[in-house]
């Protein structure tokens, strides 16, 4: 019973929106740095190196430091980070940013019907609203609803899908893996096995000169901690503590904050659909966390009874 409460966590969905403002804000630290030069390939490699060492430092920290041997999950879950990422930046690249959100935030989708699917269950009433009010959210944040489509095509939306799919993928398996020792020291032997991937990439691709100069090495820096770090931190510990599919469904409100932080910072100003959008994205967590609240008071009311 403690083990259900555990997992009822109602921080855990808080934890995942942690993960999703986090990512915004890197997106568009990201998008900078993408403009002065630097390859998105490289960026992410040098993001996850520089995340794995301050990973190290915080092991390290622990009371108890540990460091095992990679299980078959765990190196699983690195293969599918650094394709999810590879996919993701290749998909923005294919298509108009506006089709490659709306598509990659499809995962959410796929993790409930993988769910249904491995339970044999048809998911609650709730979830499923959550999951047409969050998904009708992103459509409608991204601009795609009167946006220009005529850049389209059929593979960079293969590509958009197959990103979907290695999202939910890595959100399911980040679950188990979550259950297993410390968030730190699981995601520590994620990330170094991705790093290992990563620095095999650089060696035989090289480097450009602006990834190189100073004036990109503050970005850089936080691309690795506060981009990469911190909200896969979060969104580990989140999913540890709340159902993969909730996980997935509260972490489509990227896209809106991601909006409001391009608002503040660039002056792109937000149309009356977006705010829709993002308001539907709300609704669609704040009807999963009550949700969550009545399950964790009637799992403690069980557990004391």
């Amino acid at each position: 019973m403690e083990t259900q409460m555990q997992k009822q966590n109602p921080f855990g969905l808080f934890a995942v929106v942690g993960a999703s403002t986090f990512w915004a804000l890197a997106a568009n630290v990201a998008s900078s740095l993408f403009e002065g030069g630097v390859s998105p390939f490289e960026l992410a490699g040098v993001s996850a190196i520089l995340a794995t060492i301050g990973l190290m430092a915080l092991n390290l920290l622990q009371k108890h430091p540990i460091l095992r041997v990679p299980s078959l999950s765990q190196i699983a879950l690195s293969a599918l980070f650094v394709m999810f990422v590879g996919a993701d930046y290749l998909a923005i690249a294919k298509l108009p940013v506006a089709i490659a959100i709306v598509l990659i935030f499809m995962a959410p989708g796929f993790v409930v019907l993988w769910n249904a699917l491995l339970s044999r269950r048809v998911p609650s009433a709730k979830v499923l609203i959550a999951l047409a009010l969050s998904f009708l959210g992103v459509v409608l944040v991204s601009g795609v609803v009167g946006g220009d489509l005529s850049q389209v095509n059929w593979f960079g939306i293969a590509i958009g899908l197959t990103t979907a799919i290695l999202f939910a993928a890595y959100t399911l398996l980040s679950e188990k893996i979550g259950a297993q020792g410390t968030p730190v020291n699981a995601l520590l032997q994620t990330f170094s096995i991705a790093s290992l991937i990563w620095f095999g990439f650089l060696l035989t691709q090289g480097l450009t000169p602006h990834l190189l100069e100073v004036i990109n090495a503050p970005k850089i820096l936080y691309m690795g901690i506060m981009g990469t770090l911190l909200p896969y931190l979060l969104f580990l510990w989140g999913v540890r503590h709340v159902q993969a599919e909730r996980a997935a469904i509260v972490a489509s409100i990227e896209p809106f904050i991601a909006g409001i932080i391009a608002w503040i910072w660039f002056g792109q100003y937000l149309t009356l659909l977006q705010i829709t959008g993002g308001i539907l994205i709300v609704v669609a967590i704040s009807s999963l966390q009550i949700n969550n609240q009545a399950t964790l008071k009637k799992n403690r009311l069980n557990y004391e009874g």
